[in-house]
């Protein structure tokens, strides 16, 4: 596999030249993101179409004039929700306009999360070795399989998007492709909310609002330790040990050491974690949190689901676009709480589920919104 290393500003500025004239850029990145918050970029991959170039972060200081590039052509990822995550924290931006050719295999009846290596497989019959593909990218110097595996990602992948588009113009699912990616491009570009963290811990539901309380408090604090640390959340103090302390409130450090809590968070962060306890204490009963409501425990959940499950399942059928991807169970309930939580003034002057969106408000979405609403 031939490629072009960049490694310094010389490089990357030819690098740059070379793609004045190019209409569509393949890139990807190879990132770390296993004790930060943050992902770090590793490398950068990029094929014009005839040269592969490797741009290595960590030797070239000023990456701006990549970014800029970036916003002047198309490019094409696949699977690249965790990339945009990569340009977001290195350049506070997605590019302009991009395109994921794992979401346009799915328009294209290949399943709703078809892997790089199947997709190579499937359009140019070539087996590729992903045997690198959890590496250190960091490590200095790259071994040659890191380099080989990572030129292989990117010069393949444009061949495969030519054929995907011309599949999707001739399916006539152009046009809801590109709407979702503009779904995934909302979605990515949410801002997370830290007081609300709490809601996704598993069995915050069971908690009563004084416990609950203290979760919002210290999933707070938490998510803002880890963002101002740059350090992935569990790492400030586990998932499950916030929940335990939330449940038990715990009075003194003597307390704390009953619970499960690792040492280090202890020693690190005990005498905020009762700081916090104490301080939900002082709340009134007003300014608790409302209790959580599981929406599987709605009367008839199961059998609803089922019936949703099976319309999902005759569109899928007829329109070959995998079910998952037309309805997960996280777009059923993101619909069902929208429909049975929220009142007619609140879903008037809110955001439509995803359900009701664009293509899927097409082919199911506002039939299964209307049989809800008739029960």
């Amino acid at each position: 596999m031939e490629y072009i290393l960049v490694e310094d500003q010389i490089t990357l500025q030819q690098m740059i030249a070379q793609c004045a004239d190019v209409e569509v850029l393949a890139i990807d990145t190879e990132f770390i993101r296993q004790r930060t918050y943050y992902p770090i970029l590793g490398l950068f991959q990029l094929y014009t179409g005839t040269e592969t170039y490797l741009v290595d972060p960590l030797a070239v200081d000023d990456l701006s004039s990549l970014w800029q590039l970036l916003d002047r052509h198309p490019v094409v990822l696949h699977a690249c929700s965790e990339d945009l995550d990569v340009f977001m924290t290195e350049a506070n931006k997605f590019p302009d306009f991009f395109h994921d050719t794992q979401i346009a295999a799915a328009f294209c009846g290949l399943g709703s999360s078809l892997g790089f290596g199947g997709l190579v497989s499937e359009f140019q019959n070539i087996t590729l070795d992903k045997g690198e593909s959890r590496s250190n990218w960091l490590a200095r110097p790259l071994t040659q399989m890191q380099l080989n595996y990572a030129a292989a990602d990117v010069y393949h992948l444009l061949p495969c998007w030519n054929e995907l588009e011309s599949k999707l113009n001739e399916l006539g699912y152009y046009d809801y492709y590109l709407q979702e990616l503009d779904n995934l491009r909302r979605r990515k570009s949410a801002k997370k909310n830290p007081s609300t963290v709490y809601k996704q811990f598993k069995n915050a539901s069971f908690l009563p609002p004084r416990q609950l309380a203290t979760l919002q408090a210290l999933g707070e604090w938490r998510e803002n330790n880890a963002i101002n640390r740059d350090m992935a959340v569990n790492f400030v103090v586990k998932e499950a040990h916030i929940l335990e302390v939330a449940k038990q409130q715990p009075q003194s450090l003597r307390d704390l050491n009953k619970l499960e809590l690792l040492p280090i968070e202890i020693k690190r962060h005990g005498k905020q974690i009762i700081e916090i306890v104490k301080q939900v204490e002082q709340l009134s009963d007003d300014e608790l949190p409302e209790p959580l409501t599981r929406i599987s425990d709605y009367p008839g959940y199961k059998k609803i689901v089922q019936g949703i499950r099976n319309k999902i399942a005759v569109v899928a059928e007829k329109t070959n676009i995998p079910a998952e991807l037309i309805g997960s169970k996280k777009i059923i309930n993101e619909l069902l709480n929208w429909c049975w939580e929220l009142t007619e003034e609140e879903r008037q002057v809110g955001d439509k589920p995803i359900m009701l969106s664009n293509w899927r408000a097409e082919l199911i979405g506002n039939t299964v919104f209307e049989s809800l609403m008739a029960k």
